[in-house]
């Protein structure tokens, strides 16, 4: 992308911010938007799903230890294992756990207050009394105290689980590893990584949370997309939506991409035009806190689909409604592929549809953890799509769905997917959204027409 452009689509950002603040340029509620901002982004893991989430550790006794590392830096996200067991965004710290999974020890190291650093950074959690409230760890010490407490620990210490780096940002904790040999060193993920793929109530809500953002997001693009030239316009009312909504960054790079672009699978430029009579594509993801959502749309750059576009459509659709009716314990993510590329490959689609149908999501966008069968709780995609390059058309369309004790739920059924609403969002820059209104499950949004 040009300087210039750069610089033109950002001008745009701010625009946008400030014309949906007026309600001009998206009419909605302001005051509701603020209180839900005030309120989602404030909002913590509450301690004992903190607690919850250490004790679930399955250590054997005092004998295991877990150390995770936050890292960060300028430039370098705190890693999301210590943020899940912490709740803590913060640059430096440490948190180790040792003892039996129900009455385990954790312990939080986390660097002094530094007027400096603030200056730069601004200000960051102590490691004192009020920190440990919030966390609910056993206890907290100055991150200079590590070295001594870790030599101290290791005398009784014969396995340790780490998710460190090739080399620790902290040197104190390889410097005492490298001198006891016999201290079996293994990977936190194989404890870490499979709780991580089950989410518990709370981290779902804060999922829907992202994902009624995203919602705006995707509506607020839609509807520009006959209006303006260029995909970065499309991606910067998108993101400025998010941002007036509470969320500090996208979750993952926006795609946004039209004409032969809306075929490209990770298009991340987003800076081509916009195709009069090609479809615009927007695979987006808001945050609430660390929890991303991840939601594509596919809508009609005209407002209005071909045949051809509506017959393609019509397939991706429905193979996604057969992916989403294969999501029950025990199934997989191979279980959701084999049946949504079933519909694609009947409809004689199959060569164009060059990746798989779901991964699961959570505090990173492909979450982590174990390619196993399902379990309730787990949180996944389902996003078919069929890309043909030689007419420029490239249709996807993804939801967020959590497996039940007896199969599915859409967290994102707030979110229309039919061809007829597509149409609508588009047409829609002018038009009044009416006010959210309840839904039966979960109390989430849905914008009528």
């Amino acid at each position: 992308m040009s300087m210039k452009r750069y610089s033109i689509c950002w001008k745009l950002l701010w625009a946008i911010l400030l014309l949906s603040s007026w309600g001009g340029l998206f009419p909605c509620d302001t005051q509701a938007i603020s209180s839900e901002v005030s309120r989602e982004v404030d909002a913590r893991p509450p301690v004992e799903e903190l607690k919850s989430r250490r004790g679930r550790l399955q250590l054997k006794d005092s004998s295991e230890m877990v150390i995770v590392e936050a890292g960060g830096g300028e430039g370098v996200e705190v890693t999301r294992d210590f943020e899940y067991l912490t709740g803590l965004h913060v640059w430096g710290g440490i948190l180790i756990v040792s003892g039996a999974s129900l009455e385990n020890e954790s312990v939080l190291f986390l660097p002094k207050k530094d007027p400096d650093f603030e200056l730069w950074h601004g200000s960051r959690l102590a490691p004192d009394a009020s920190t440990q409230r919030l966390t609910g760890v056993s206890s907290i010490q100055p991150l200079s105290q590590l070295s001594e407490w870790l030599e101290n620990k290791l005398k009784t210490t014969e396995t340790v689980f780490h998710s460190l780096p090739g080399q620790a940002a902290q040197p104190a904790i390889w410097d005492r590893l490298k001198i006891r040999d016999d201290v079996q060193l293994r990977s936190a993920k194989t404890l870490l990584h499979p709780h991580r793929q089950i989410k518990s109530d709370w981290e779902q809500q804060q999922m829907i949370h992202a994902i009624r953002r995203t919602h705006q997001g995707l509506q607020a693009g839609a509807a520009l997309a006959s209006q303006v030239k260029n995909e970065c316009e499309i991606e910067a009312a998108i993101e400025a939506r998010f941002r007036s909504q509470g969320s500090i960054a996208p979750g993952f790079p926006s795609i946004v991409g039209s004409g032969n672009n809306s075929c490209i699978l990770h298009w991340q430029k987003n800076n081509g035009p916009l195709v009069m009579g090609s479809v615009l594509l927007m695979d987006v993801g808001a945050r609430s806190g660390p929890y991303t959502a991840d939601i594509t749309r596919t809508v009609p750059v005209s407002g209005q689909w071909t045949e051809r576009q509506k017959e393609i459509y019509a397939v991706v659709l429905a193979a996604q409604k057969a992916g989403m009716e294969a999501v029950k314990p025990g199934a997989t993510i191979g279980s959701i592929d084999a049946a949504a590329r079933a519909v694609i490959r009947e409809a004689g689609y199959e060569e164009y549809f060059p990746h798989g149908t779901s991964h699961h999501v959570g505090l990173d966008v492909h979450d982590v953890g174990p390619r196993r069968a399902f379990q309730p709780g787990m949180v996944v995609t389902v996003e078919p799509g069929i890309y043909i390059a030689e007419e420029q058309l490239g249709i996807r369309i993804e939801d967020i769905v959590v497996v039940t004790e007896t199969g599915f739920e859409i967290l994102s059924s707030m979110i229309p997917r039919d061809a007829e609403t597509m149409e609508k969002w588009v047409s829609a820059r002018k038009k009044k959204i009416a006010e959210p209104v309840e839904e039966k499950k979960r109390g989430v949004e849905s914008l009528e027409f």
